[in-house]
């Protein structure tokens, strides 16, 4: 089977084409020529489909039958422009389904099947059938392959009026903080891939856009030294049972609905408030919370808001959460236990340094940084609605990861209303999704 790889993402050779013709000759099934020449059924299906012809050579077929659906009733004549009186669907000497500008065949009902061209069919014989032909035949089809693959390697499929409209709604997402992905995705005035924008940018054939207006460019910054070990954060006995190691033994289907939370925190020695962040993995959805101070007491409280918010389904949509060992996080019966000390929540703690391990809360502090830049903003400036208008932005990018949907539109289906209603989310329309400090500028710092 190995060997066979190679032929299978190759294309097809001539002589693959003249094996599928003298099977389709032969009449054999689709998957029997397939075997022959070691391909799929359905590779050789499309080829059919694609290169067929109306008159081979080397084929028996009628070539002078009226094919017209009209033919029985027309009355037409002098198409030929000549004297001549008789009715031209009556005429030997001219073909009329040519001349006439009304004329109109009606497809054979079998092409639909296999084998999807009349190289085996005996009703072109005598005096032919009463559709259009659809033969298969080897030369052509590798002729007119050949031209194809010419055709699409000289220049971009697109007019001139269509590229410059291309590119000017691209130019209008990244202002906004877009990824290109995102753009060609949602907006339909792009005609291009993004596989050929990344190349008209290597080119220098994108205007006067280049990689330094994408909003990933690449920059590289020295390490940081590792700092020496501090004390623990989180006692050793509340540790008992929560530990990562705890979290991976857990059911698969729990780890997948886990909420992974975690803090940003505003300029160092400055900013009093910070966010709270809770990242559902199965939605792929983010909550910011604005708490007034960077402690367990806050944290517990926003979690106590959220309970209120959702009532009885807290316990099944926070039922699980996965967080580092900040000291933020260690009123850890504060945070499991609701106000009447009932249990409603599994807390689990990530190892010391391994944020990767809740790498999908981190990834999504990327979008959040990018509208509040690191040492560039000022968190204590920030209000409940700025985090309402950054979580509708941010959850209503669309995202590869779970098919170019967005998160917003599956928590929508999962939340309760009155989540999203009390936390102010809203959805964004795609183009006009902003992710840049322009969303928030009285809280970037001058």
């Amino acid at each position: 089977m190995e060997g066979d790889s190679p032929k299978r993402r190759s294309q097809l050779t001539y002589d693959d084409r003249l094996l599928i013709e003298r099977g389709l000759n032969r009449g054999d099934p689709i998957g029997t020529i397939a075997r022959t020449i070691g391909r799929d059924a359905s590779t050789v299906k499309r080829e059919v489909e694609r290169n067929w012809t109306e008159s081979p050579r080397g084929m028996l077929a009628v070539e002078t039958r009226n094919i017209c659906s009209r033919r029985h009733d027309c009355r037409v004549h002098g198409l030929c422009r000549t004297l001549c009186a008789r009715e031209c669907r009556k005429c030997g000497d001219w073909k009329c389904n040519a001349l006439c500008p009304d004329f109109e065949a009606v497809p054979c009902e079998r092409l639909g099947r296999a084998p999807h061209c009349c190289n085996s069919c005996d009703r072109r014989l005598g005096r032919g059938c009463d559709h259009p032909y659809r033969f298969y035949e080897a030369k052509y089809a590798d002729d007119l392959a050949k031209s194809r693959r010419r055709e699409a390697r000289r220049g971009l499929d697109i007019t001139e009026e269509g590229l410059i409209r291309s590119l000017e709604a691209i130019r209008e997402g990244l202002e906004r903080g877009q990824s290109p992905a995102h753009i060609i995705r949602t907006d339909d005035r792009v005609q291009i891939s993004k596989s050929t924008f990344y190349r008209l940018l290597d080119g220098a054939k994108a205007g006067d856009l280049c990689k330094m207006h994408l909003p990933k460019a690449v920059r590289y910054r020295p390490r940081s030294k590792a700092s020496a070990p501090s004390a623990p954060s989180i006692p050793r006995a509340l540790l008992k049972g929560r530990a990562y190691q705890d979290f991976m033994n857990l059911p698969v289907n729990v780890r997948e609905n886990a909420v992974e939370m975690d803090t940003v925190v505003g300029r160092l020695g400055r900013d009093r408030q910070c966010i709270l962040t809770l990242y559902f993995r199965r939605l792929h959805y983010q909550i910011y919370m604005l708490l007034p101070s960077h402690d367990s007491e806050c944290v517990v409280g926003a979690l106590n808001d959220l309970e209120s918010l959702c009532g009885k389904m807290y316990p099944r949509l926070f039922g699980t959460i996965l967080t580092d060992r900040g000291t933020e996080f260690s009123d850890v019966i504060g945070i499991e236990r609701d106000r009447h000390g009932r249990k409603r929540t599994d807390l689990y703690f990530c190892n010391p340094t391994q944020s990767q391990q809740k790498g999908a809360c981190e990834r999504n502090h990327v979008e959040l940084r990018r509208i509040l830049p690191k040492g560039k903003t000022d968190f204590d400036a920030l209000t409940k609605s700025d985090m309402a208008r950054i979580m509708s932005h941010i959850n209503s990018y669309s995202r590869k990861s779970i098919d170019w949907f967005a998160p917003y539109d599956m928590a929508r289906a999962v939340l309760p209303p009155g989540l999203l209603e009390g936390l102010g989310v809203e959805r964004v329309e795609p183009r006009r999704i902003n992710l840049t400090p322009q969303l928030v500028p009285h809280a970037i710092v001058k």
